[in-house]
């Protein structure tokens, strides 16, 4: 650990880094800072050793502190040796008889939770304001492991008056509720929380406290009566307060099931520039130390407006964490083999990542990482084998999944690369100099730091983009692979965790990896110690985890000993905050999706997650025990509005839908309301009142895309055609790749006379997901609107289409026959020059009508003279003569000849048109062009045609067509 001490402050190091564009001001002059804002808060009770240390303790890095001036308390706590601090440097807080006094009076005195709290926490800032900071990230620190990372912490004396005040406040966790919003029970030790939330609140001299007060307070106000300041250069004893303060609120804000305003709009004014602006050194701006809490700033102002839904912060802040990291990656194409016996590689994507040297030697060796499920399969590899880079091939296919092309004629691959969440190398020469000569299948190792920037760039990714797209998917993929794909050892624990959660998410969508996939979830539900106890685990623990107990009570382990906890707790503020019933309860929803209700119901009783285990009951028709659940739920939190909503699904009792929307307007209540309505028979529908309810829906939850394509449904239905364009325009935006959001799009903006608009919406219904699977009725507005707009081409392109998928099942029924009359009418208006270039449409198009449209062509010998007519023009009159001779066969040979006139009309005329093509082609060279002539018997074969027809037709000898059939023989007599 000395050896690292020296790396960090050795001159060599020193030179490697430049503080990046973008956070100058982190490093600016003096004179622009408010020294005298800092006046009167922490900063005149704490006095920490020095600024490095601050550092050290918010990065958690042992490394950070010098060698000769090493705080022993800070050590501890980085080392994960909570016990041994609270009974040693911080002694006189966690065992000090007048806190154990005041505990036991005011308990006796029946005071409240708060009030208690409120004296521990006083008493202990009297004796020591620095030993109660250590004292709140012990305790906050410790609530992490215990909901987050792991291991159980045992029961330990050594925490002090900790015991006595839980037995004495059972209620504690009702403190944390905010705006309404209550934490999850499932909740272990809230008191630690509660505790390190008001020890952070007293330090700051925050006027105003959110734990138990203040729940109806705007997240505004909360900023503004918080009296949060800009910092002076030198006041980091502030600035770590302000940002281990922030830490605590995101994790208070992980323990509720949607985000809170002003636990964001607080976390965010906490995290000013002011705050690592004092805590970087500005007498030595290269020193790598600087570096490194830049690069912590930058990820965790990411990963809280992850949490706020903010995503414009979240790519902000990751792109100024990567200028500041000097993080090198990109995604690009390649050739890779994905099974054992392939011969030749396929198009695939991988990432190309490189970290800057100075990061590189924070790094320590990270071992006894979460086990990796393999997937001991007999075809596929485990790791996919790398070939050639800079493939563009993979841009237009996602492996299984149909072709899916990207247009790069309008992208600059050389220009703003950098502020890309996913840089994109399509080609080998677009891939930055310095990653040109990385081996695909053994890529260096990355700075933790640069780990957590790619699996922050794949969360904002997936929060951006539609749901199961498949090419989003394989670049998902391609991100998690570069993290756990590094060399053995070199990823921290928690991030290769999170890693293998990431992967897993994805591969238990697909068919070929489901089964690692939800073991591997399996798995990492057991690392973290969610159920451990009670069922047998995948993989055994490790020897850390076995000895943790012993050692993390014990005061005879080495102060330099890094315990297991805090190896898993080092980024656990960098990362997105799971909480373990979180994972454990995704895990049930993987298991729901694949069928395995029993082990979905057993994770789900055991979370005491009633409603949903109702759901799982539900949905193998077990009503009457779904129903129980739901009550029992409802016993014991009676306004839970999704119970109540749940119970109105079961009973189908409107009154419980109302009662869950008043308590807190729960939009799936009224989603059922609407619905309720509409299942009745049509003549008694109030579509007024289902529109309403409907409405109250999506205004409720804007982001969910059933509810909105409900929604625009109701609205084609009434003929509300701008509700219905306002709906399916909200569905594209939620889902890009739903091609009937789309199209009823388009019918809507049709109805609004925006014909454009409706054939761009169009144009992309066509285009959107499985092409071959579209509607063949998308596929015949497209060609309707394409026909008013002129655009040829694009009818062109949909009759084709039509034809393929329509051709098995209508035959010759899936052609329109006045478009190809059009198409033709336009094929033919210019002169036909087989020596020049033609044009696509007219290649096309030929192609079109003389192979396509002739393979499904019967009866109908009008197709086969709009075909005859191409042939004519292309100067082939030999094919001409052919394609007249199968219209009249098709004319003469229907059954419908001798007893319906039309048919006999049509035979005539088809006759009559053969005969006059006998006559005009007959004596014109013929195909071979050696003197042979298109048909030297014509005048034959003409008389022929007529007495044959006149033969059929002997019961039409009384009409118009019978006697032009004996003129034109009479005619042919004479010739």
């Amino acid at each position: 650990m000395a050896k690292l001490a020296e790396a960090f402050w050795r001159n060599t190091g020193r030179t490697k880094w430049a503080p990046p564009p973008g956070d100058e001001e982190i490093f600016g002059d003096k004179k622009n800072y408010r020294k005298n804002l800092c006046q009167g808060i922490v900063s005149s009770s704490i006095s920490m050793s020095s600024r490095i240390e601050q550092v050290a303790l918010i990065s958690l890095e042992q490394g950070f502190l010098n060698t000769g001036n090493t705080h022993r308390g800070s050590k501890l706590l980085i080392n994960g040796q909570y016990a041994k601090l609270a009974s040693s440097e911080l002694k006189d807080i966690f065992h000090d008889p007048s806190i154990y006094s005041s505990i036991q009076e005011l308990a006796a005195e029946s005071s409240t939770p708060r009030q208690i709290i409120d004296q521990v926490v006083e008493k202990s800032i009297e004796i020591s304001a620095e030993k109660s900071f250590l004292a709140a990230i012990v305790l906050l620190q410790l609530f992490v492991q215990t909901n987050f990372t792991g291991p159980k912490f045992p029961p330990a004396d050594q925490l002090g008056w900790i015991n006595e005040l839980q037995t004495t406040s059972p209620s504690i966790i009702d403190l944390l509720t905010l705006s309404g919003q209550q934490p999850n029970r499932l909740v272990d030790w809230p008191l630690l929380l509660v505790l390190s939330l008001r020890y952070f609140e007293k330090l700051t001299k925050s006027p105003i406290s959110l734990v138990g007060e203040n729940q109806r307070i705007e997240p505004e106000t909360a900023v503004s009566e918080s009296k949060i300041v800009t910092l002076a250069e030198d006041d980091y004893q502030v600035a770590g307060a302000y940002w281990w303060r922030s830490r605590a609120l995101q994790v208070q804000q992980s323990l509720y099931h949607d985000e809170n305003a002003i636990l964001s709009t607080l976390t965010f004014s906490l995290l000013s520039p002011s705050v690592v602006t004092a805590l970087v050194d500005q007498t030595n701006p290269n020193l790598v130390v600087n570096q490194y809490i830049l690069v912590l700033y930058h990820l965790e102002k990411a990963r809280s407006a992850l949490s706020a839904n903010a995503d414009t912060q979240a790519t902000e802040s990751l792109s100024k964490a990567r200028s500041t990291s000097g993080l090198e990656f990109v995604l690009t194409g390649c050739k890779a083999k994905r099974t054992k016996y392939q011969e030749k590689a396929v198009a695939s994507l991988t990432v190309l990542a490189r970290s800057q040297a100075s990061l590189l030697r924070t790094e320590t060796d990270s071992s006894n990482n979460p086990q990796e499920v393999a997937l001991n399969d007999d075809l596929f590899l485990e790791r996919l084998q790398y070939e050639n880079l800079g493939d563009n091939e993979v841009f237009e296919t996602t492996g299984d999944e149909k072709r899916v092309r990207i247009d790069y004629s309008n992208l600059d691959y050389h220009e703003d690369q950098e502020d890309k969440l996913l840089p994109i190398a399509p080609k080998a020469e677009d891939i930055p100099a310095s990653l040109q000569n990385i081996d695909p299948n053994s890529q260096p190792a990355l700075a933790d730091l640069d780990n957590i920037q790619l699996l922050l760039r794949l969360e904002t990714i997936r929060a951006n983009s539609p749901a199961r797209s498949a090419l989003i998917n394989e670049e998902l993929t391609a991100l998690v692979q570069r993290v756990l794909f590094s060399p053995a050892g070199s990823v921290n624990w928690l991030v290769y965790c999170n890693a293998l959660w990431q992967r897993s998410l994805l591969e238990s969508d697909k068919a070929k990896t489901v089964e690692r996939g939800v073991l591997q979830l399996y798995s990492l539900v057991e690392e973290l110690g969610v159920h451990s106890e009670q069922t047998a685990r995948l993989f055994p623990k490790t020897q850390d985890e076995e000895q943790f107990a012993e050692k993390f009570v014990s005061q005879d382990v080495s102060d330099e000993l890094s315990l297991v906890n805090s190896v898993r707790n080092r980024f656990v503020f960098q990362l997105p905050l799971n909480p373990k019933w979180n994972l454990d309860s995704k895990l049930a929803e993987k298991l729901v999706e694949l069928g395995s209700l029993k082990s979905a119901l057993e994770i789900y009783e055991r979370l005491h997650l009633w409603t949903d285990a109702a759901l799982c009951y539900g949905s193998i028709g077990n009503e009457s025990k779904a129903e129980e659940l739901v009550v029992r739920q409802l016993d014991e939190f009676p306004n839970d509005a999704r119970a109540l909503s749940v119970l109105g699904d079961i009973r189908q009792d409107p009154a419980l839908w109302e009662q869950a929307w008043s308590v807190s307007r729960y939009a799936n209540a009224k989603r059922s309301l609407a619905k309720y309505y509409y299942q009745k028979p049509v003549a008694e529908r109030d579509y007024q009142t289902i529109i309403g309810h409907q409405y109250d829906c999506v205004k409720a939850n804007p982001l969910n895309f059933e509810n909105w394509y409900f929604y625009g449904c109701l609205g084609l239905e009434t003929s509300s055609w701008e509700l219905a364009a306002e709906a399916f325009t909200r569905c594209v935006a939620l889902d890009e790749t739903s091609r009937y959001s789309w199209s009823n799009l388009a019918s809507a903006l049709l109805r609004l006379d925006k014909m454009k608009e409706a054939f761009t919406a169009l144009q992309r219904a066509v285009s959107s997901g499985d092409t071959e699977k579209s509607s063949w009725k998308i596929w015949e507005n497209y060609l309707i609107v394409a026909i008013k707009l002129g655009r040829w081409d694009e009818v062109l392109v949909a009759s084709r289409t039509l034809l393929n998928t329509r051709k098995e099942l209508d035959g010759e029924g899936s052609l329109d026959i006045p478009v190809l009359e059009k198409l033709v009418e336009l094929l033919i208006s210019e002169p036909y020059n087989e020596d020049s270039r033609q044009t696509h449409f007219q290649k096309s198009c030929v192609q079109f009508l003389t192979q396509e449209v002739p393979s499904v062509v019967n009866h109908n010998s009008r197709v086969w003279r709009v075909v005859a007519k191409v042939d004519l023009w292309r100067k082939k009159p030999w094919l001409a003569l052919e394609d007249y001779e199968k219209a009249y066969r098709a004319a003469s040979s229907r059954p419908e000849l001798v007893i319906e006139q039309e048919a006999w009309q049509d035979a005539v005329g088809a006759c009559e048109d053969l005969v006059a093509a006998y006559e005009n082609f007959g004596s014109l060279p013929g195909k071979h062009g050696a003197g042979d002539v298109v048909c030297k018997d014509w005048k034959f074969k003409a008389r022929s045609t007529v007495r044959s027809l006149m033969s059929k037709g002997k019961v039409w000898e009384d009409t118009e067509e019978y006697s032009r059939l004996e003129e034109l023989k009479e005619e042919m007599k004479g010739k």
